[in-house]
């Protein structure tokens, strides 16, 4: 028998087998060493990884695999057909082959080994009853799982084995769950998958596949028990028990969790908290590309729990109190996680895809409704008055998301048993009560402002004025009526700290060295004063307000000497805070009635205007330049955005007459034209290059500081002076303003190179493109504030320079396509009669980040267009009409459908209002029929034109016809309708301003000024200049363009009339 082929011994089992009483006569020798042996040396020849025989060697007719297989499988009597020693020493050799393949980096011959093993595998687990008796198959079928929960691209296994693996572990599973007297217990296969599956949770950093892998393991292990187990079976209880991290495991994963998820809440004013260690390194280095373990195991125990609740949907909760006990946990850890994804931005990448991940699980809100929200609202109070920091806003969502405050306020106020108990000194419970204080009854506020007013005002025998203070100022945010005799105290506590414990106020201090805890003392101190300065100015004495005011501008030269301490975000909050400051009494000074200025000390708002807002703007004017000299890459974890934009806040209230006598270093650019006053153009090329930096609280923030400058400017190109031989003479706009936009065209082409004209661009919000593209229309909106702002005169000239540089040209092809095709208005009802579009309601460019911030560039492109349109009809139309047939049809269908309606009404409107005529000239408007009639009359001279706007305004020209004429002969009339039609067409500007014109024209001629007999008009047509170059011989006079022009083309000196020459 030793010495028989595999083959002949196969065929003699399978015949035995066939045959009960065969192989009871057979017994012996099946069960006997020397089969025994046999079988061990031939699954050892199978299962050789060193040096493996060819892959040839492995086939499907492959008698040793059918033996091995066969012995495995069968069975007679509920026993093994071999010795139950052997068998288990087979399944352990398994067990040990496909243990090694999990570190082998290549597979390649392995795998036809793995298949066999697969199939021999598969039929043991499905045919063998009383399998997981031996526990070397339990190690097999955890051996297999082990394969099946990592990540593919490890361990290099193709869709085919792999399939066979979960077959396999499927088969084993569903075997184990059918035995009711299996248990999780240690040794067990659950026990193991249990207690692999956590130590790979907490102490394995996993990527996102990773972790979906495994997660997707257990999900087959979880749903395979439940479809199997009998009713009553606790075997999911007990392994999301095992499953389950201890208390200490849960509070160090938690710790583990990196700190940037407290500079959000912080800097938004809903966190009060500290940290006790704050580092550089904690703040400034990236979150790892690796999920955090807390992030894996609250997501992993969620999916297993909402899992285990949709199998077994008739099981109390009752029959297993550990598993309710469970589950509150996993539902309050999972919501802390969220909490924690939702306070870092969902940034980086990582988090977002595993946020995706959990709404594709539909966690937590599948667990919702196995729970009483009673039951997870308690955990969170409790976890928040225990531990406070993220447990407090993760109480603080729960209840606005479940909108507990309106249906279950009386059960928030159950939470606590008395308001003196939430008061105690420690930080977890102040965080509790901001979350608390809004949906505290009147009388509960009271008894804590009560408590807080006395802690600050016995401030030497406590330890924690500044929760008392902090606990204050939440009482008074939620309006809680508080007597003007308690606020003077604290205000007096105040001012004796000044004199005897300066040090809190931080003045003159190196901010990095102070702890975040006396930064936020000095915080709340802000905040208190700012409320004082919105909600009781008038009961503020001389005393304090010197207090207040010498105090924030003290404040503010802190803030000037720690910009390179901003990394901190306690610094960043203690900048925002006075910032704050610094906005409220703006806003009080500039926008409060006579009356209640009148009830403020004497010299108050004098000593405003003419000292502190020196004081403050002389500080905070070169803040933005500063930080952003310190921090270059607003990418920068650290980077300050929130001051940048509480800084834009407050700087929106700078007067004009600051911004031109402003105090910035000197800055100048070599070869730069300019007629403007050193300061100004200091300002200018300061700010203008900050239109580009990527960060869209300062870009705005620039905006509107420059925007506030644009219509000042024009008056200083009034007195330039220009050659009178130039042909067609120009004026550039800003020098700075003009870089900016010949940096950015090319840039923002490249960026819609692949865009064509009329279609829309989608841009990844404050992505590079979208603060390249941002600046870019935010400096040609400021360009066209400066041209409207400017005298007719100059704007031919401006409109001249802009002609020849092609500006306009590049910005009205990268116009349409950022413009979407349906540029309707969001958040409209479907009961709107007329929708609203992005050129019917006004673009607010708010400092503070965009709530629909998708929408900001369609909306400020269509802006742009609508101002161009408005500004610079003639150069818009002269580029339409010299556009290919694709390109004009679609600018001209959009500007027909959205635009010519809207500023067809306005113009008509401004004629409506206006107040440029003279008793000399009238003029009336017909909306409906888009009609301007203009009367000019003087003696007996009597004319009347009517304007007709076409339809696709203002591309198309507009058209001007003739009424009723008495006193003109024919010849001048027709000049004068050529001259005006011509106005309308080539100037840009409204239709009032080209009447206007044509009305000083005609006056000119009336008064005697002669028309220049080479463009027969009075008024020169781009440059609006009259006829001053007189001929010797004939006296006429001429435009200096005009003549210019004729000596040009008729290469002669000579007078156009005469023949003479001219000089």
């Amino acid at each position: 028998m030793m010495e028989l082929p595999w083959g002949i011994i196969l065929q003699i089992i399978q015949r035995a087998c066939a045959d009960p009483t065969t192989v009871k006569s057979c017994g012996d020798w099946l069960k006997g060493s020397v089969l025994g042996e046999q079988l061990l040396g031939l699954i050892e020849e199978l299962c050789r990884i060193d040096g493996s025989p060819p892959i040839s060697t492995y086939s499907a007719g492959d008698h040793r695999w059918a033996l091995i297989s066969l012995v495995l499988s069968q069975n007679h009597n509920h026993e093994s057909l071999i010795g139950e020693v052997y068998l288990e020493k087979m399944l352990e050799k398994l067990h040990i082959t496909l243990s090694k393949t999990k570190s082998l980096s290549d597979e390649g011959n392995l795998r036809p080994l793995i298949s066999f093993i697969c199939d021999v595998t598969f039929t043991f687990f499905s045919t063998v009853e009383d399998c997981f008796s031996l526990l070397s198959a339990q190690d097999l079928l955890f051996t297999v799982f082990q394969l099946t929960a990592q990540d593919q691209t490890r361990i290099l296994l193709t869709d085919s084995l792999l399939q066979k693996l979960w077959a396999v572990c499927k088969a084993g599973v569903q075997s184990l769950a059918q035995d009711p007297e299996h248990k999780v217990q240690e040794g067990s296969f659950l026990h193991s998958v249990a207690v692999w599956v956590k130590h790979q949770i907490l102490t394995t950093s996993l990527d996102i596949e990773s972790f979906r892998v495994l997660v997707l393991a257990v999900q087959t292990i979880v749903e395979t028990v439940a479809a199997s187990s009998g009713p009553g079976s606790l075997l999911l209880a007990q392994f999301l028990s095992e499953l389950m991290p201890s208390q200490s495991q849960w509070k160090k994963i938690r710790q583990d969790l990196p700190l940037q998820w407290m500079k959000s809440p912080l800097l938004s004013n809903r966190y009060r908290g500290v940290c006790l260690q704050s580092p550089v390194d904690t703040w400034t280095s990236r979150l790892s590309a690796r999920l955090p373990a807390h992030l894996c195991a609250s997501a992993m125990l969620g999916k297993v729990a909402q899992l285990s609740a949709s199998s077994v949907p008739e099981q109390k909760a009752a029959d297993c109190p550990s598993r309710q006990q469970n589950l509150v946990i996993t539902v309050s850890e999972l919501l802390y996680t969220l909490q924690w994804c939702k306070e870092v931005g969902y940034s980086p990448a990582l988090v977002a895809s595993y946020h995706s991940l959990l709404m594709d699980w539909r966690l937590p809100g599948g667990l919702h409704n196995l729970l009483p929200l009673e039951d997870v609202l308690e955990t969170l109070y409790l976890r928040s008055v225990a531990e406070g920091d993220l447990w407090s806003l993760t109480l603080e969502d729960y209840i606005h998301v479940n909108k507990l405050a309106e249906t279950r306020g009386g059960k928030l106020r159950k939470l606590y048993s008395s308001t003196d108990s939430l008061l105690s000194g420690w930080q977890s419970r102040l965080n509790t009560v901001q979350v608390l204080c809004p949906f505290m009854t009147q009388d509960e506020r009271e008894t804590l402002v009560a408590l807080a007013t006395s802690g600050i005002i016995n401030w030497r025998e406590t330890d924690y004025v500044y929760e008392c203070l902090a606990v204050l100022l939440c009482c008074l945010t939620a309006d809680t009526p508080v007597q003007n005799e308690v606020l003077q105290s604290v205000l007096a506590t105040m001012m004796e700290w000044r004199s005897s414990n300066e040090t809190c106020f931080l003045f003159d201090s190196d901010l990095s060295e102070a702890t975040p805890r006396e930064l936020n003392l000095t915080v709340e101190m802000m905040r208190l004063l700012s409320w004082l300065v919105t909600h009781r100015p008038t009961d503020l004495e001389s005393s304090q307000w010197d207090f207040l005011l010498c105090s924030m501008l003290a404040w503010l030269e802190v803030t000037k000497e720690n910009v390179r301490s901003l990394w901190n975000p306690w610094v960043q909050l203690f900048f925002c805070a006075n910032a704050a400051l610094v906005t409220s009494l703006n806003q009080f000074f500039t926008t409060s009635s006579h009356d209640v200025l009148q009830k403020l000390p004497p010299e108050l708002s004098g000593e405003w205007t003419d000292f502190f807002t020196d004081g403050i703007y002389n500080v905070m004017l070169p803040l933005p330049i500063s930080i952003t000299d310190a921090f270059s890459e607003p990418d920068d974890p650290v980077f300050p955005s929130a001051v940048l934009q509480s800084l834009g806040q407050a700087l929106a209230f700078v007067p004009v007459q600051k911004l031109m006598h402003n105090k910035l270093r000197p800055r100048f650019v070599a070869g730069q034209k300019t007629n403007l006053p050193d300061g100004v153009q200091t300002l200018l090329n300061t700010f203008c290059p900050q239109l580009l930096f990527k960060a869209r609280p300062l870009q705005i923030t620039t905006f509107h500081l420059l925007d506030r400058m644009m219509p000042e400017l024009p008056a200083f190109d009034q007195d330039h002076k220009f050659d009178d031989e130039e042909d067609e003479p120009c004026l550039s706009p800003p020098a700075s303003l003009m870089t900016i936009l010949s940096t950015c065209e090319d840039l923002c082409e490249n960026i819609l190179s692949g865009v064509q004209v009329g279609e829309f661009a989608v841009v990844q919000p404050l992505s590079i493109e979208y603060s390249c593209l941002l600046g870019y229309l935010l400096a040609w909106k400021l360009l066209l504030t400066f041209f409207k702002s400017s005298p007719t005169n100059l704007r031919a000239l401006y409109a001249q320079h802009l002609k020849r540089n092609t500006s306009l040209n590049k910005l009205l092809l990268i116009l349409f396509k950022l413009m979407p095709e349906n540029p309707v208005y969001p958040g409209q009802g479907t009961e709107m009669k007329e929708s609203k579009t992005f050129f019917t309601e006004t673009l607010s460019l708010d400092v503070e980040k965009s709530t629909n911030v998708k929408c900001e560039l369609p909306h400020l492109a269509c802006s742009v267009y609508y101002s161009t349109l408005q500004d610079l009809p003639a150069m818009v139309r002269l580029w339409w009409n010299s556009q290919e047939k694709r390109v004009s049809t679609v600018v001209e269908k959009f500007t027909v459908k959205y635009i010519s309606p809207v500023l067809s009404a306005q113009e008509i409107s401004s004629v409506h209002s206006s107040t440029q005529m003279s008793d000399s000239m009238t003029v009336k408007a017909r909306s409906a029929a888009r009609e301007v009639i203009a009367t000019y009359s003087v003696d007996d001279i009597f004319i009347e034109l009517v304007i007709q706007l076409p339809q696709n305004y203002p591309l198309g020209s507009i058209a001007v016809d003739s009424g009723r004429r008495v006193g003109i002969a024919l010849q001048q009339w027709r000049n004068w309708m050529l001259q005006l039609s011509t106005y309308l067409t080539h100037q840009n500007g409204s239709i009032m301003e080209g009447l206007t014109l044509w009305k000083n024209n005609v006056d000119k001629r009336f008064e005697g000024v002669e028309d220049c007999m080479i463009c027969f008009s009075v008024i020169h047509g781009s440059n609006y200049s009259l006829p001053k170059k007189a001929c010797r011989t004939c006296k006429k006079r001429f435009h200096s363009a005009c003549l210019y022009k004729w000596f040009t083309s008729s290469n002669k000196s000579t007078c156009p009339l005469c023949r003479e020459t001219f000089f």
